[in-house]
């Protein structure tokens, strides 16, 4: 039974809102991050454009102890949205220390980020690495340069 007042269409089922939704996170998702990340005393932003699920991941910062990689994937791809992996390093193995998903669209509600402020440790030297992440019209505009011309 369709009802004109109701998203429901038995021959569609619920693919008409979903897409609809789908349509509405896509500018969103579909923006570079800007991460904000400090380590051994210095403090760097790298602002991760969109990637393809076929690119191959390579890592932003590199230690002697700790690897950083940033992934920022499209939808509908598997796995859209950002990821933060940090890696640790010991005697010639790597081995994951930390690995956030945050999905295409998170809220930005708090000072750091969408990501919030976070901070990790790799337990056999004691450092720290702390990183927060951002999707702001600045960094839009700053990686698209035809968006000043808009």
């Amino acid at each position: 039974m369709v009802r004109s007042n109701d998203a429901w269409c038995p021959a569609w089922g619920w693919w008409v809102p979903l897409g609809v939704a789908m349509l509405a996170i896509m500018p969103v998702a579909a923006q570079p991050v800007q991460c904000h990340v400090a380590w051994a005393g210095a403090a760097r932003s790298f602002v991760v454009a969109p990637s393809a699920p076929d690119d191959p991941v390579q890592p932003l910062l590199e230690g002697a102890s700790i690897a950083l990689e940033i992934v920022n994937r499209l939808p509908p791809a598997p796995g859209a949205g950002v990821t933060v992996r940090t890696l640790g390093r010991w005697q010639g193995q790597t081995y994951l220390l930390h690995e956030a998903h945050y999905l295409p669209g998170s809220p930005t509600v708090a000072p750091h980020g969408f990501t919030g402020l976070q901070v990790v440790r790799e337990p056999t030297r004691g450092h720290a690495l702390s990183y927060w992440c951002e999707r702001t019209a600045a960094v839009s505009a700053a990686a698209d340069p035809t968006a000043a011309a808009r």
